[in-house]
């Protein structure tokens, strides 16, 4: 085995500066196996990073690489590997934990204080994500994909597994439940804001694994609302319109912006609740945009005793109606990636027949990495809604 494979990689060295580099990638040791990474989605901290040079608080302070949602070829294994060989397809999990707190003792690693994340400035020195050719990855941290799996299914792994731990975080109604609402002319309702990538995978995991009577997406893109029709889970949309009532100017006090926000709020949910007849509200709201006003009418269109689950990452601080949500036992959840047990269970919802022709819908747009020009093309794509000709854009992926 050589000492290293030299790989082209998509470096970050500040915002709007991608550079296509080679890397030297020293051969795999001890539990490390070596990949060719075939397939990467571009999701919103990636494009948060190359707009800003930040998502959030997170500064990239040295060039990085992107990407961390990937699937690759075994080509190279180290001399601890078990389970891994050559020529095997997988799937990578890039978020490598401590191990050893009592997060990770309990499977929920996504909360352990010293994890480091591929593609996240969070840490220091950074750790460089997978829009690369070849890169080293743990073993464990690598699952085997089916044969029926693609390799961008693979790459779906991990924005599904982020929709899996969101279901099972709000603890979704059972078949007896359902059926309880239905022989009741009750609606077990599932509501989704947003028909991005996550929208639309949480969706699919939704309709093919959930007992809920009916699931309703909206976003304010009548293209991506069309896309969720085309699917063919029977989902309901809705078109969010811009209030037509004048906001009040930045200047004014902040009671005043704070009533606007709250009254736009509930006119929004009771638009949905009217429009798909369901008045007493969905047991289950799904935030998947982190937009202020569709946290707040989340609030709103909650049924009493519902759950509100907040999957997008947005602004880190918005006012809430916590009168709304408390007198009606509203809870409000959050997500934050996912724990040990959701990539597997993405990785089986994916041998899905559903899930095979979702993929097709889903990723609207595929780009070269190692082609000069291509990086920042794929990075320009996913920053739009639609592409010179039109075109939705929902997911871009970049193939090796």
């Amino acid at each position: 085995m050589s000492a290293s494979t030299p790989s082209k990689a998509l470096i970050l060295h500040g915002a709007k500066d991608l550079r296509l580099e080679t890397r030297d990638i020293p051969a795999p040791s001890g539990n490390e196996v070596q990949l060719a990474i075939r397939a990467t989605g571009l999701c919103g901290s990636d494009l948060h990073y190359y707009t800003h040079g930040r998502n959030g608080d997170f500064v990239v302070r040295s060039p990085m690489a992107l990407g961390h949602e990937s699937s690759g070829l075994v080509t190279a294994v180290g001399p601890d590997v078990k389970t891994l060989k050559p020529g095997d397809r997988v799937a990578l999990e890039v978020g490598l934990p401590c191990r050893t707190c009592i997060y990770c003792a309990a499977d929920r690693y996504n909360l352990c204080s010293n994890m480091r994340f591929r593609s996240s400035a969070k840490s220091f020195p950074h750790l460089d994500g997978t829009l690369m050719q070849f890169t080293n990855h743990p073993e464990d941290m690598c699952h085997r994909l089916p044969d029926s799996v693609s390799f961008a299914g693979g790459a779906l792994a991990e924005p599904l597994a982020v929709c899996l731990h969101a279901i099972r975080r709000s603890h979704p109604p059972t078949s007896e439940e359902a059926a309880l609402a239905k022989s009741l002319n009750e609606e077990s309702a599932a509501m989704i804001f947003g028909a991005g990538a996550i929208g639309l995978l949480l969706a699919t995991a939704l309709a093919t694994s959930q007992h809920f009577t009916s699931i309703v997406i909206a976003d304010i893109d009548a293209r991506r609302l069309q896309v969720a029709e085309s699917l063919g889970l029977g989902l309901k949309t809705y078109l969010i319109e811009r209030s037509a009532t004048p906001s009040p100017p930045k200047d004014a006090p902040q009671e005043e912006q704070t009533a606007y926000a709250m009254k736009t709020a509930q006119e929004t949910a009771n638009k949905i609740k009217e429009a798909h007849k369901i008045p007493n509200g969905f047991a289950r709201v799904y935030e998947c945009t982190g937009v202020p006003p569709c946290v707040q009418a989340g609030i709103y269109i909650a049924a009493p005793g519902g759950v509100l689950v907040q999957v997008g990452m947005g602004a880190p601080i918005l006012t809430l109606h916590h009168g709304a949500a408390m007198l009606r036992e509203v809870d409000v959840i959050g997500v934050f990636r996912y724990d040990k047990h959701a990539y597997p269970a993405a990785i089986k919802l994916l041998e899905n027949e559903t899930f095979k022709r979702v993929e097709d819908k889903i990723v609207t747009h595929r780009v070269k990495l190692a082609e000069e020009g291509q990086g920042e093309r794929a990075f320009t794509l996913a920053g739009k809604g639609v592409d010179e000709e039109g075109v939705p854009v929902v997911k871009v992926m970049i193939e090796g």
